[in-house]
């Protein structure tokens, strides 16, 4: 789609290397020459999906290894403006897609439901937002009765957070408890072995060879 290749373009990811240098150099053209290591904030999935490389991602996927739309709106202004340009391109496919009788129409409503995406979903993830819409053209959050406005789209971002997202929440949380208890018994396990393997000798106080002791000896008193 046009709107995602103008997107990258605004963007100008890729393959990101990590560099170190100015926040951002641009010519004329407003083509990035260096990237910082904030750019890193973009994972390489988000880029490859952007970008078009990948189409879709699993729910899982999406969380764990997608990139937070805030976060990557913050990294500079070439950035947010590339995010939003993307964001109003997916609104966009999902209402040529849904083709309901009362959609969003105008460049004005597009950008309203943009910004309310962003404002209400703090959390929200840019495989996210391609996962949720995929899902709304599948049907899977219900029938819209051919109605697809603002609210619509809020309330089944609504419907994902609780329904999708939440569950791989749950169990990222408790995967990494368990993890975090593995750790803590193997580190016990591993001191114990190293204490049980010390050679602790007894050391023997000097203070015993003194006068007292050997007149204790003498006396039979030891």
């Amino acid at each position: 789609m046009d709107g995602n290749k103008d997107a990258a373009k605004q963007l100008k990811i890729g393959k990101q290397p990590r560099v170190t240098g100015n926040a951002m150099q641009t010519n004329g053209t407003q083509q990035i020459e260096a990237l910082t290591q904030a750019t890193s904030l973009i994972t390489e999935q988000s880029t490859s999906l952007i970008t078009g490389e990948i189409k879709s991602v699993t729910p899982t996927n999406a969380w764990v290894l997608g990139t937070n739309i805030r976060a990557a709106m913050k990294i500079n202004p070439v950035h947010e403006r590339g995010i939003r340009l993307w964001l109003l391109t997916e609104v966009g496919r999902l209402c040529k897609m849904i083709d309901a009788n009362k959609t969003l129409s105008t460049d004005e409503e597009l950008q309203m439901c943009c910004r309310a995406i962003i404002n209400d979903f703090p959390a929200l993830k840019i495989e996210e937002v391609r996962t949720c819409f995929d899902m709304i053209i599948q049907g899977k959050f219900g029938k819209l009765y051919e109605r697809l406005k603002t609210a619509e789209i809020l309330e089944c971002l609504r419907q994902y957070e609780g329904e999708v997202r939440a569950p791989i929440l749950e169990r990222h949380m408790h995967n990494q408890k368990h993890k975090e208890l593995e750790w803590s018994q193997q580190h016990e396990k591993t001191f114990k072995k190293i204490v049980d393997s010390l050679d602790i000798k007894t050391i023997q106080n000097k203070s015993d060879k003194g006068l007292g002791s050997r007149l204790k000896k003498t006396l039979g008193t030891d």
